[in-house]
């Protein structure tokens, strides 16, 4: 699921661009957490508060920061997020050149074609975007294969010879005993065995100790003795890899010492 973040000053726009957003993403197959923002500088804090975001639409001209400087403060904290304008002055498309954009829409263009603009990012995003590879599970039941995305996963774990994958809405039983698979085929993905029976997500962890993990969503698990620093080199080379692939990527990573 990608994040999205649209800033636009004028309530009644907004609104209106819900309904296009919900045509735009199902015409395009994508699956979405959309926020929306009134003034820049709200946008600017959540990017630096919470993970940065995907997608970023901006008016352009807003009271208080414009979009453009809201654009370019964001491309300072990340580079690599898709940025389309929707204003009202199409005059300024050539001044936005410099800001990488994906698109620029006029708020007079029909509602078609803002649909028609808005799900091309999306799809080009969902192309470009390692958050979409996907998973591919049989259930225990063996009666029901799902896909699910790569980065939605947090760990997997090893329970009597049962592997499970954990997201961080829902936990799956896996059909068959296949963690040894996993380890062996998933840790030069970014993900890493942080202890005997348990593989996680590297890009959910958020806080190393010596003796545990903690993930986003607040859930700690072991770390076994000595792995600290393995685990800390394994984030720091996907970080370089995510970079050196897709132009950028950043860490928040906390480090203890206790515990």
């Amino acid at each position: 699921m990608i994040r999205i973040a649209v800033c636009d000053d004028e309530l009644m726009y907004l609104r209106s661009l819900k309904g296009l957003f919900s045509a735009a993403l199902k015409k395009a197959d994508v699956g979405a957490e959309v926020s929306f923002f009134t003034n820049g500088n709200d946008i600017i804090n959540d990017f630096l508060c919470h993970r940065p975001y995907d997608i970023v639409i901006l008016d352009i001209d807003m009271p208080g920061i414009d979009g453009k400087t809201v654009a370019q403060k964001l491309r300072i904290m990340d580079s690599s997020f898709f940025l389309v304008f929707i204003t009202s002055y199409k005059s300024e498309v050539y001044n936005t050149i410099p800001y990488r954009i994906n698109a620029f829409i006029s708020k007079d263009s029909d509602t078609a074609f803002i649909i028609s603009e808005l799900s091309r990012v999306f799809r080009e995003y969902k192309n470009y975007s390692p958050r979409f590879e996907m998973f591919t599970v049989l259930l225990e039941n063996k009666k029901q294969v799902i896909k699910i995305p790569v980065d939605d996963i947090f760990y997997f774990y090893c329970a009597r010879k049962t592997t499970y994958l954990v997201t961080g809405a829902e936990e799956f039983r896996l059909a068959a005993d296949r963690f040894s698979y996993i380890a062996d085929s998933y840790c030069d993905k970014g993900f890493f065995e942080v202890c005997r029976g348990y593989v996680v997500n590297t890009c959910k962890v958020k806080v190393v100790r010596n003796s545990e993990i903690v993930l986003d969503n607040d859930k700690r698990l072991p770390l076994s003795r000595g792995r600290k620093n393995m685990l800390l080199d394994e984030i720091s080379n996907h970080i370089v890899r995510e970079a050196s692939r897709y132009g950028n990527a950043s860490s928040g990573i906390i480090v203890g010492g206790n515990r």
